[in-house]
Order: structure tokens, then C-alpha cells, then sequence
């Protein structure tokens, strides 16, 4: 069925998304909230795997770290993949809001802030995972 509005192009209805539609924020927040939760799951059963075994206690961090690399391209992948388009935006808007979520709730628990070159470091480690995990997602 077609559909014709004054001062525009044909048009169809259709159940499959448009593919010229532009980014969704709900879509990126959605990707972010997806990310927070994987990351939450990540830490309880890191800590879990800590306090049960003879594990040192600074494997964490490496945990953490290698796993907010995985975890934002994995959550970028998702969100591009569902919206199939904008891959690349979807993950750099994915990763810099990880990133800057993540480093005012570790502020905000744990005192001391972690610094400004730290923090720079985090951020573009999590914008390149996601814009990683976006260009495969849209690719995919």
C-alpha cells in the first residue's frame, strides 16, 4: 500500500525499519544500559571467582579493564546490528558515555578520582572497542 503526503516522495508501508532513518538515542541508552549490566554481571562474578579461589586480588583490574574493552564492542555490536545503520556513531556514542558513566560511579564509591590522563586513557580505549564493535555490527 502507498501513501503519497503533500510536498514529499512516495513512500510504502512497511514492517522493516526504514533504512534512512537517522540515530536513535533510545537506541544508543539502551546500548549503554546493556553495557552497564554485562559489566555488573562481569564484576559480581569476578569477585565471586576471587574470594573462592587462591586468586590475587589485582587480577581484577586486568579483569575490568580487558573486560570494559569486550563488553563495549559486544554491546556497540548489538545496538548497530539491531538498528542497521550508523555503526560507527552508535559505538562512539556507546563508548565515551561508558566510559564517562563508569568513571563518576567509581568517583562517586570510591573517593579518590582516578585522574585526568587515566580517564583519557579509559575513554578512548571504550570509544575504540565501540566503534569497533559498531562497524562490525552494521557489517555483520
Amino acid at each position: 500500500m502507498s501513501f503519497r503526503t503533500p510536498g514529499s516522495t512516495k513512500r510504502t508501508w512497511s514492517s522493516k525499519r526504514s533504512l534512512d532513518s537517522g540515530f536513535s538515542t533510545r537506541a544508543a541508552g539502551g546500548g549503554v544500559l546493556r553495557a552497564l549490566g554485562m559489566a555488573i554481571v562481569l564484576v559480581l562474578l569476578g569477585a565471586t571467582v576471587v574470594y573462592f579461589t587462591s586468586l590475587d586480588e589485582r587480577i581484577l583490574t586486568w579483569l575490568v579493564n580487558l573486560g570494559s574493552f569486550v563488553i563495549v564492542g559486544l554491546a556497540a555490536f548489538l545496538t548497530a546490528r539491531r538498528q542497521m545503520s550508523h555503526g560507527l556513531v552508535y559505538g562512539l556514542a556507546i563508548g565515551a558515555v561508558y566510559a564517562l558513566v563508569t568513571v563518576l560511579i567509581g568517583s562517586v564509591l570510591f573517593p579518590p578520582f582516578i585522574g585526568f590522563v587515566a580517564f583519557l586513557k579509559r575513554l578512548g580505549f571504550c570509544i575504540l572497542a565501540g566503534a569497533c564493535g559498531g562497524i562490525l555490527g552494521v557489517n555483520a
